[in-house]
């Protein structure tokens, strides 16, 4: 019971009150160091008094701080971040700000030796304090990224949501920050009720699509979609096997003597059973023994010795480069032959029936299906031969005269001048058909048929009916894959397509649909009232049921019986269809009846998955009875009542929130150890912003994730997954101030029409594109700034005048030498030129600010009120942006803090408002990128930024990176006794060439990660 009310409260009040509310202190004040205290009292008040409160007190204090709270030792340790500030002032000699006089430099050292004291005897008695890490709600990231990763679908429920606020380390995922409020709760059941529509039962479990699965169309388009790219992903190109066996037979040549045909199928990601039938093909006996190769088999073997040998032994690649275009071309020809020589059917003719009618058409769709690996023995007579000019059977039934004369048109052009299907002279038939036997034995005319028009098989002018039967406006569906069954798949993928069949009716409940649309709107062509009418409803059964279908079937088969000049395979076509009707429906009715226990099952598991740890019994029971009251009470059916259920699994706390429970700790001990469980969920929301995976929770699961090998190699294994774009997005997109880029709208797009969606998408992508590639292959941190490298597709390149990148938006390459083009690295990034400009001027403040504080650390005080505002639009300006600053700093407010970061901005004026090289601002005077920066140091343009930064900066930018990503890891603002890992990571940088994984390491191994206070 106390537990639910510490959820409910949770939800309502925000974590940080109930925090607040129900935890009793863990941490003990400041033990008072009597020489610390007394250094204070005789030494740092006196110098406050002297130097400080003269500006920094009274009502409008300077910088908005105010001295005056300061008078123990310990409002200082509680205040240890603004000591820090004041350290870092005193050390640059910033403070008191010129002209004011400054303090001997005994004096500002026995200051500064005390804050630097004071802090190292805080963090010496704290160490390993893992700080009060508040339970809190997901942030909108993090629910988008777990629901991804929980379902399989990227729905992005929270794309409604308010923007999550940031704490003071500027970091949205933290207790400090995520709280929950009565109108955000309702957002979240809109979110969990949107999840929930994508749910999609299947008969074992449930799935969720990406799009709403609340209508049948939505549910045909899903498994429609499933068996579609299923056909397509599999490996059917004939040039791919064509380029494997001239591997295989050249194994010795290009230093592979020991390899084989399952190997070099392995390599080549194709079908290890279809490889060796090829290689028959093209290397093996001849068709027939003692004989030439005549017909198709005499062709490929021509084009197959015709490829070109390896090159020379000394060439690195022994590869042709012509290679892959032979054999794109000896593909082109056997599809265009197999084309022109498959078989063609028609359909049983009963007298008084379309010959489009259900069951005998199926008829004809299994003759084809069943014959893709033989050929037309009329081809060859149609090629030699004038077709007559309307074809004695039609060849191409429901299509009426016109369309019979085309389709025949059709072929026979195709036909027409083949040399390769005309016989030979002195070549006899029976050997030209048996090599075109062996031939299309092995090439189909097909692997399978995607989709069909609705006049069938002439489908030039009617495309995008996928898998249909080409029942013309009526649906339906026919399956024709014998092919890529027998010749590509394995056993696993064989299954793998029968279950998305069966999953076909289960989901989109096809059969039924086409046999309500057939009985309702087809049938009643067996009356003679055509075949657009109906048979009237049964007045005591259903539609569907065995007795309605069986008794249609009857009358269909008179009707086939009464005629002899009717084709007898139309009564075998009739019993066909009807039984296979009957047969699937029954099928589908005892495939969900057995379905529903296991539907039940895998809501517990993915409640688990959901919790991100295992359910209690009395959790499964409760989520089972929950279940249970909806059929019975609420009146539900039962793919309803799933539904709700999972609608409320993603309303639990358990999976709202993230919950850091500690283990089996010492009693009365300050820490305990993390749960297994929950060290395995900070891990992941770390790295991946995102749930456990399976491997994650395996290891929790045996107690193994605590083991120091066993969790630095599952941080190594998840730093290398694609999962950790999470990390590079929500650690440096807020680190750096881009999160929401994507979204920025305030560029003036008359003004610069280049800056449409898609380069603003792509300027978003590239800083997440270089941050990505640091983590996954290791790189020094360095590389983020010095690096003279970066990533680019075809928008951004135009943009930054990279030549030769070409293709869709998604494609992304590595521009080495990119200072070429004046990139490389993330300073000179569009996104954070753009981000900080105000629209129509560059803006050197911004830009500036930007680098001092969210690359190199630093703090700047808030601007003075009533700062006068510079023009907004750099054309119509008198004078230089560069010449007003200079004005500006004249005012001895502004001055201090404009010369710790004006140089920085001025650096990046070769850069206009959204990031495009220029040498001249928008009213057409030159641009002036030289600067002076703080220490006298002169330079110019962004090389001299990076120059300046790796003389000068270098430090504070690794420190302040090792404290944003620790702050960020921990949930929390750092504390001092959060000092020793910081220094921890510096250390590991400096000894490791500034490796990625040493900045991430030591915070996960450290003490603030594995523990919480107890």
């Amino acid at each position: 019971m106390y537990d639910r009310l510490i959820n409910f409260m949770q939800l309502f009040l925000g974590p940080a009150l109930v925090c607040l509310l129900i935890t009793l202190p863990t941490v003990s004040e400041a033990a008072a160091n009597p020489v610390l205290e007394k250094q204070f009292t005789q030494t740092v008040l006196p110098f406050l008094d002297k130097h400080c409160t003269g500006c920094h007190s009274g009502d409008k204090p300077a910088a908005q701080f105010d001295l005056r709270p300061y008078t123990n030792m310990d409002t200082v340790v509680k205040d240890h971040p603004r000591w820090a500030l004041i350290l870092e002032r005193l050390h640059a000699k910033e403070m008191p700000p010129k002209p004011l006089p400054q303090p001997p430099d005994a004096s500002r050292k026995q200051v500064m030796d005390w804050i630097d004291a004071v802090r190292a005897e805080e963090a010496r008695r704290n160490a390993g304090d893992p700080g009060p890490v508040l339970a809190r709600r997901l942030s909108n990231a993090e629910y988008n990224y777990t629901i991804r990763d929980l379902t399989g679908a990227d729905i992005r429920p929270t794309r409604e949501f308010p923007v999550d606020p940031a704490n003071q380390a500027g970091f949205d995922n933290t207790g400090e920050s995520l709280t929950m409020s009565p109108a955000l709760l309702n957002k979240y059941m809109q979110a969990a009720r949107e999840v929930g529509d994508h749910m999609v039962l299947t008969p074992d479990g449930f799935d969720f699509a990406p799009h709403p699965m609340l209508v049948e169309t939505d549910r045909e388009k899903y498994a429609i979609k499933g068996i579609v790219d299923f056909y397509f992903s599999q490996p059917t190109d004939y040039a791919g096997y064509f380029e494997a066996a001239w591997r295989y037979k050249h194994r010795a040549a290009l230093g592979k003597p020991a390899t084989t045909l399952a190997t070099l199928a392995g390599e080549a990601k194709l079908s290890a059973k279809f490889l060796p039938m090829v290689w028959q093909l093209l290397e093996g006996p001849a068709t027939q023994p003692g004989k030439a190769e005549v017909g198709p088999m005499a062709k490929l073997r021509t084009l197959w010795k015709a490829l070109p040998a390896p090159l020379a032994p000394f060439a690195t690649d022994r590869t042709p480069k012509t290679l892959p275009a032979k054999c794109v071309a000896m593909r082109d020809w056997v599809v265009k032959l197999r084309k022109i020589t498959a078989r063609e059917f028609v359909g049983p003719v009963v007298r008084g029936l379309s010959p489009a009618s259900q069951p005998l058409m199926n008829w004809k769709f299994k003759q084809f299906a069943a014959n893709r690996r033989d050929f037309d023995r009329a081809a060859f007579r149609l090629a030699s031969e004038p077709e007559p000019a309307v074809p004695a059977i039609p060849r191409y039934p429901g299509l009426g005269q016109e369309g019979a004369f085309r389709a025949a048109a059709l072929m026979k052009k195709a036909r027409a001048g083949n040399a390769d299907i005309v016989i030979p002279e002195g070549v006899e038939r029976a050997d030209f058909e048996a090599a075109f036997a062996r031939f299309s034995n092995v090439f189909p005319d097909v692997f399978f048929v995607s989709e069909r028009g609705r006049f069938f098989p002439d489908d030039s002018d009617d495309k995008g009916r996928l898998l249909s039967a080409g029942y013309h406006n009526v649906m339906g569906y026919y399956r024709d894959d014998t092919p890529l069954r027998e010749l590509i798949l394995d056993d696993a993928g064989v299954k793998r397509l029968q279950r998305l069949w069966d999953e076909f009716d289960f989901i989109g409940d096809h059969t039924n649909r086409t046999w309500d649309q057939y009985y309702f709107n087809q049938s009643g062509e067996i009356l003679g009232t055509g075949r657009e009418s109906g048979s009237p409803r049964p007045p005591d059964k259903a539609v569907n049921s065995t007795a309605v279908i069986y008794a249609l079937r009857e009358s269909y088969i008179a009707k086939a019986q009464a005629l002899p000049t009717n084709t007898p395979a139309s009564v075998e076509a009739i019993q066909e269809h009807f039984k296979r009707v009957d047969d699937t429906l029954r099928g589908v009715e005892k495939m969900r009846k057995d379905s529903e226990p296991l539907h039940l099952d895998a809501l517990v598991r993915f409640a688990a998955r959901a919790y991100r740890r295992p359910l209690t019994k009395a959790e499964g029971d409760d989520l089972r009875a929950f279940y249970r009251t909806l059929r019975d009470n609420g009146a539900l059916t039962h793919e309803e009542a799933i539904r709700d259920s999972v609608v409320s699994v993603l309303m639990a706390p358990d999976f709202c929130y993230r919950f850091d429970l500690s283990g089996a700790g010492a009693k009365g001990a300050k820490v305990a150890p993390l749960d297994n469980y929950a060290l395995a969920s900070r891990l992941s929301y770390f790295l991946w912003s995102s749930m456990p995976d399976d491997e994650l929770i395996k290891q929790a699961a045996a107690g193994t994730l605590r083991n120091p090998a066993v969790l630095l190699a599952q941080t190594r294994r998840m730093l290398k997954d694609g999962r950790a774009r999470g990390l590079a997005t929500e650690f440096a997109g807020n680190w750096l101030d881009f999160r929401r880029f994507d979204q920025h709208n305030s560029v003036d797009r008359t003004r610069f029409p280049a800056f449409t969606n898609e380069l603003r998408q792509a300027m978003f992508e590239e800083p997440v594109r270089l941050i990505e590639d640091a983590i996954h292959n290791d790189r020094s941190v360095l590389d983020l700034i010095y690096g003279n490298y970066t990533f680019v597709n075809p928008v951004l390149a135009k943009q930054y005048g990279v030549p030769d990148v070409t293709g869709k938006a998604d494609r992304w390459v590595r521009v080495d030498n990119a200072v070429t083009y004046g990139r490389g690295g993330l300073l000179p990034m569009a996104a954070f030129l753009t981000q900080n400009s105000p629209g129509l001027r560059t803006s050197p403040v911004k830009r500036g600010y930007w680098v001092v504080r969210r690359v190199l650390g630093e703090t700047i005080p808030p601007p003075p009120p009533n700062v006068p505002e510079l023009p907004d639009d750099e054309a119509k300006a008198n004078l230089p942006l560069r010449d007003m600053l200079a004005k500006h700093r004249e005012n001895a407010a502004c001055a201090s803090c404009h010369a710790r970061f004006d140089a920085f901005g001025l650096s990046f004026e070769g850069y206009g408002p959204v990031g495009d090289a220029r040498t001249v601002d928008l009213a057409g005077r030159p641009v002036d990128t030289t600067a002076e920066f703080p220490g006298g140091m002169k330079a110019a343009g962004v090389e001299g930024v990076r120059t300046y930064i790796r003389e000068h900066r270098e430090k504070d930018y690794l420190d302040n990176l090792s404290r944003k990503m620790l702050t960020y890891a921990l949930g929390h603002s750092l504390m001092l006794s959060d000092e020793p890992v910081v220094q921890r990571m510096k250390a590991r940088l400096a000894a490791s060439g500034n490796r990625f994984s040493s900045l991430v390491e030591p915070v996960v191994t450290s003490p603030q990660f594995l523990n919480r206070r107890n």
